[in-house]
């Protein structure tokens, strides 16, 4: 890895990978040294609570933008994904800010494509949860 580090404009690595990678030093610490090395930028997701929803042994269908009319209106859904072992379609909403479920705006908009995914699998179980950039999945009602 250290000779990549001068060519390398972005770096990004879980703290997951970290762990294994670096055990018991503090992705901060790496990311420092990194930048000193001239790495311009360096992000370090953190968890992988989502992280299912793009494990092909998991779902058996899945669509990025996925476009859906509901309501006379046109709703693109950040990902929509349907799991193997139950059934269920999930409705996963990126959203960068720290906590999107406190913010009713977010949880009707959210609650708002589940209602459109219902409306188009007929008795089919839907879920919908916000997926963080600090990598929280946070489901919103069932």
């Amino acid at each position: 890895l250290a000779w990549m580090l001068p060519r390398t404009t972005l770096l990004k690595v879980s703290d997951e990978d970290l762990g294994l990678l670096y055990p018991g030093v503090a992705p901060a610490a790496l990311a420092a040294q990194w930048l000193a090395a001239g790495v311009a930028l360096v992000v370090v997701t953190r968890g992988g609570e989502g992280a299912w929803a793009w494990d092909a042994e998991v779902i058996d269908w899945q669509g990025n933008e996925v476009t859906l009319l509901h309501g006379g209106d046109t709703l693109r859904l950040d990902r929509l994904v349907r799991r193997r072992d139950t059934g269920e379609w999930w409705v996963l909403d990126y959203k960068s800010t720290d906590r999107p479920e406190d913010q009713p705006g977010l949880v009707a908009q959210l609650n708002r494509y589940r209602e459109a995914v219902q409306n188009a699998n007929p008795g089919a179980a839907v879920r919908v949860a916000f997926l963080t950039g600090e990598g929280r999945m946070v489901e919103v009602g069932n």
